[in-house]
């Protein structure tokens, strides 16, 4: 994918959805503490924070990336440059399938959580675009079924988004038939541990 190819697919994903993906289903769905401490691991250009800030969110709200955006601190989720039970919340969103080494930045993340506090895994879950993801290949079958807590939307994309998603995927749509929309599913699968 081109950088900031993620960018503007989630900008286009937002559109069709209506409102913003994947950080406001999200943040909708999280049992946040008005006060909580927050640490986004992997923020990058600080999006998610930004829009639990807009949420009205008053706790202190960080960010870590190796590659960070303005207001997110420089660091690798491996080794969290932040004493024990910094935060109440340390948030880990599509982060993990990137990580050289996820087991050692789930227990950096365990280790600056204060007891009590939760740690939330996020990813783009089997149900995420599957359909897109089967054009040109064989008949769509329905993956595994979602668990109680996955965040499932369905969206309609319109010729022009499954072109420029397809294209974002490195995906070859062969002799698909691009003239109707194609109903879908944005997916996202969430754990929410207690420390």
């Amino acid at each position: 994918m081109t950088p900031g190819g993620w960018q503007e697919r989630d900008a286009r994903l937002s559109r069709r959805l209506g409102r913003s993906w994947p950080h406001g289903p999200l943040l909708t769905a999280l049992p946040l503490s008005p006060t909580a401490r927050v640490l986004d691991v992997g923020a990058g250009d600080r999006q998610l924070l930004q829009a639990l800030r807009a949420r009205g969110h008053p706790g202190g709200l960080f960010g870590i990336d190796p590659e960070p955006g303005e207001g997110v601190r420089r660091g690798v989720a491996e080794q969290l440059p932040f004493p024990d039970t910094s935060f109440d919340t340390v948030l880990l969103v599509r982060v993990l399938a990137h990580l050289h080494d996820p087991a050692r930045a789930l227990a950096e993340a365990r280790r600056v959580l204060r007891p009590g506090g939760q740690l939330v895994v996020a990813a783009q879950g089997e149900w995420h675009l599957a359909r897109l993801r089967s054009l040109g290949g064989p008949p769509w079958e329905p993956p595994a079924p979602p668990t109680e807590a996955d965040l499932l939307f369905p969206v309609v994309l319109t010729p022009e988004d499954v072109r420029a998603l397809a294209a974002s995927h490195d995906l070859s749509l062969g002799e698909w038939d691009l003239t109707s929309p194609l109903t879908d599913t944005l997916h996202l699968r969430v754990e929410v541990k207690r420390r």
